[in-house]
């Protein structure tokens, strides 16, 4: 039996380990032009920071590949003929044949909508490419014990639109370092972008279009102790700016952002406006995708090509409230790809979403979710409280039909795995007050938390 799965990330290679621990002799060819191993992209900014290198972000260890008997070929998957089941390669190379497939491409980041966004200076920060241009921009250079192993060996094997390829650095023919980046777009990855600019000594500028920081995800109380946070540690926040152009110097450096409120100095900017499905490369396949570039798949993970099955960032998968997008998460990728793997072995196995939960680090602010927040649910109701004092904290409990659906919580530690189990239980928001401190994943030197008039 012959597999392959185009994709080298947590979906592609948990689908690869659960076919490997039930068949030892079966081929498995994992194709994926970014970087030679596996690694954790939520890890990229502490790369970036220094704080580790990139064997440190590499789950597996480097022989994992040779030792499980997988073939990796590291280029660009460029099409697939379903009829000949084959996966056609960029640089002139071979097609790979397979008798199944599993497509975990992931995401590639959202360029930028506004002229001036090809200037030199102007990038993202979701690949380990663009990590190597923010670190050029930046430091100069990488940041600790060099850069990945083999970084440019899929350059043989790429195009020019792929979204793996190395940027012109503007740092290199400026002649100095970036002073004054900005990042445009208020989510995950800009905060990243944000905090590790912070830590390299930077004031970076943060454009955020809406009217607070990560309204998808946080209220305006929340938000706005983020921004203060941001503030704190010398960001320029910029709230409700619509980038209208970005502007060049004569050699095609970037310079400056304008928006709706004026015209803003910058030599770097990071464009930060989320991701979408890595899936143009399935042009012709006939393959079904959806509005947004996700590949339509049922509650197997199955498309609409034979023993053709997709999992991860570019999978268009059923939500709980019957809409149909891909779930740009790891741990979603994780579980899809586990899925994946007893699918790829011939078994019949459902993909079922649990509870959504999140968790992150917003500036030094910790942030866990839990549930369903912000999603305007009917009836729901909010109940916060805010704590002030040694430690500085929000919660926010979203309640509907007197059952408790989704916890938002800020400043401390909590065990995600808990507040799910409440949510499943269909506690009262009465009995999640009382037990509150039971989730609690904060250490014994932080006092718990204590609720004036609960």
């Amino acid at each position: 039996m012959r597999i392959v799965i185009v994709g080298n990330g947590v979906a592609g290679m948990e689908a690869a380990l659960a076919v490997r621990r039930r068949e030892p002799s079966w081929e498995i060819s994992l194709i994926s032009e970014e970087s030679d191993h596996f690694f954790s992209r939520t890890a990229l900014m502490w790369v970036f920071s220094g704080q580790m290198s990139h064997r440190d972000i590499e789950p597996l260890e480097r022989d994992a590949y040779a030792r499980l008997g997988f073939r990796r070929v590291r280029a660009r998957a460029t099409g697939i003929d379903t009829a000949k089941r084959l996966v056609s390669l960029a640089g002139g190379l071979e097609p790979v044949p397979y008798d199944r497939l599993l497509i975990a491409s992931g995401s590639r980041p959202r360029s930028g909508p506004w002229p001036g966004s090809d200037s030199r200076g102007v990038g993202h920060f979701v690949t380990l490419q663009d990590l190597a241009w923010y670190e050029d921009e930046v430091h100069g250079g990488t940041s600790r014990a060099g850069g990945p192993p083999r970084a440019d060996a899929h350059l043989r094997a790429s195009e020019s639109h792929s979204p793996y390829g190395f940027r012109d650095v503007s740092a290199k023919r400026r002649g100095r370092l970036a002073r004054r980046p900005a990042v445009i777009g208020g989510g995950l990855i800009g905060i990243e972008a944000v905090e590790v600019a912070v830590a390299a000594g930077l004031r970076p500028r943060f454009f955020i279009r809406e009217e607070w920081f990560w309204p998808i995800a946080l209220d305006s109380r929340e938000s706005r102790w983020i921004a203060d946070q941001m503030s704190h540690h010398g960001v320029d926040v910029h709230l409700e700016h619509e980038v209208e152009r970005l502007a060049a110097d004569a050699d095609g450096n970037v310079s400056a952002v304008h928006t709706n409120e004026g015209r803003y100095e910058a030599d770097c900017v990071v464009i930060a406006i989320g991701v979408v499905p890595n899936t143009s490369w399935l042009e012709g396949s006939g393959i079904e995708l959806d509005a947004r570039g996700g590949i339509v798949v049922d509650e197997s993970l199955k498309t609409s090509a034979a023993d053709v099955f997709a999992a991860g960032d570019c999978a268009s998968v059923r939500w709980f409230d019957g809409t149909r997008r891909p779930e740009q998460l790891w741990y979603t990728a994780r579980d899809q790809g586990r899925v994946a793997g007893q699918r790829l072995l011939g078994d019949s196995l459902h993909y079922q979403r649990g509870a959504w939960y999140n968790s992150a680090k917003l500036m030094d602010i910790e942030y866990t979710t839990a549930g369903l927040v912000n999603w305007n649910l009917d009836g729901e109701k909010a109940w916060f409280f805010e704590e002030e004092g040694r430690v500085r904290s929000t919660t926010r409990v979203v309640v509907q039909q007197n059952r408790v659906v989704g916890f938002n919580m800020l400043g401390r530690r909590w065990d995600h795995s808990v507040l799910i189990r409440w949510i499943e239980e269909q506690r009262t928001l009465d009995w999640v007050l009382a037990h509150l401190n039971d989730a609690a994943f904060d250490t014994e030197l932080v006092p718990p938390l204590r609720i004036s008039g609960a």
